[in-house]
């Protein structure tokens, strides 16, 4: 096992993977346990891991991130005893989503009083419709609801999921959606075109026949109309797929993109701590064996090797509007980015693919709807 003395974090990811229904388009982690004790079982191991890993974490821990799963089906006391376990500022940004069904207002408001400062929601469309092809357990209905509540509860940020591109989806249904999140007024926005994860129950709809997905630009098209709404709305779009306003972008989101340490626990939570990539087995049986092994994952097969380390601060870095910090680059690999990537950096910039403001990178925002193939281009 290998230790390091100065290798903290003060960012927490807690996966819960339990739902009350997965959704068929779902690749996350999740199970329809209904077992309390089972469940019950499950945060006391988040506690062991916590035991393990205390050692890395820093003296003031800045953001918490609760994700599943559906998190909001955990209880406020065993929230605020994991949060009981580090040591958060004043500040700190901590976050749970919430399925629009699954919590009411006096969960939200114990939420809100064992810590909780961030509610995500998992709104995903305001058409009655496209949530039933989604197979979503709520209606348009509780999205409302839910934000109701959460304001009177006393939460002053909140984060509203949308998904474009579900079959069946309009220009003008994009636009509903949109409008009526900006009139809900959250304080930050995600949204993504629906993804077809191998392994999920809608690929095998899809080459069943029975779900149709949209061609490819009819979904960028209906991205674009979002985040159009969005933008006359004053969201400002900080990363590829995220929208906030002034000065309320995801503290904790913005740690990975700008390549920092964070320590994921959990059934299949992910860390990354300076050069270590460790993964938790996708399996709660599996997790639980793990943790009772005393493994903190940090071994030598877990070491991501320099070239590696490169792309991923590229990947990463690219995806934020506001772009790569060059000389973060430097100061962390030592050498120029320019010269590492072999020439293709000097050639996507005399394309206008990518520009340089001062000292950072920045991709052509008109170039994200194709970013994937972009940086398959670039990295090594």
């Amino acid at each position: 096992m290998i230790i390091f003395d100065d290798m903290r974090t003060d960012h927490i990811y807690i996966h819960y993977p339990f739902c009350v229904k997965k959704c068929p388009y779902c690749d996350f982690y999740s199970v329809e346990e209904k077992d309390p004790d089972i469940r019950k079982k499950y945060i006391g191991y988040i506690h062991k891991e916590i035991d393990i890993y205390e050692k890395y974490f820093s003296d003031e821990i800045k953001t918490v991130y609760f994700g599943g799963g559906t998190p909001s089906l955990t209880e406020p006391d065993e929230i605020r005893d994991l949060l009981g376990r580090f040591r958060t500022g004043g500040d700190a940004e901590v976050t749970l989503e919430v399925n629009p069904a699954a919590a009411d207002f006096g969960k939200l408001k114990a939420f809100i009083e064992a810590g909780v400062t961030r509610f995500s929601v998992g709104s995903q469309s305001f058409i009655n419709a496209e949530l039933r092809t989604l197979g979503r357990i709520h209606g348009a209905k509780d999205i409302y609801a839910v934000y109701e509540a959460a304001r009177k509860a006393g939460c002053g940020n909140i984060n509203l999921d949308l998904i474009t591109g579900i079959p069946g989806s309009t220009p003008a249904g994009a636009l509903y959606s949109a409008s009526e999140l900006c009139r809900l007024g959250p304080e930050h926005v995600s949204v993504y075109i629906l993804t077809y994860y191998e392994g999920t129950p809608y690929t095998s709809l899809l080459s069943s026949g029975s779900l149709k997905k949209l061609d490819d630009d009819v979904e960028i098209e209906l991205f674009s109309l979002s985040a159009g709404v969005l933008a006359q709305h004053g969201y400002h779009r900080y990363e590829i797929s995220n929208f906030s306003k002034p000065g309320l972008e995801s503290r904790h989101n913005l740690n990975t993109w700008d390549f920092g340490n964070y320590i994921g626990l959990g059934s299949s939570a992910h860390s990354f701590l300076e050069k270590y990539r460790l993964e938790n087995p996708d399996s709660i049986k599996e997790y639980f064996a793990k943790v009772d092994s005393g493994k903190t994952g940090i071994i030598p097969e877990n070491l991501i090797d320099e070239i590696g380390l490169k792309n991923e601060f590229l990947i990463l870095g690219l995806r934020k509007t506001g772009g790569l910090d060059v000389n973060a680059y430097k100061d962390r690999f030592g050498s120029e980015i320019s010269a590492d990537f072999s020439g293709k950096i000097n050639t996507c910039l005399n394309s206008e693919v990518l520009k340089l403001n001062k000292d950072k990178l920045v991709l052509n925002e008109m170039k994200f709807d194709i970013f994937n193939s972009i940086v398959s281009d670039l990295i090594l």
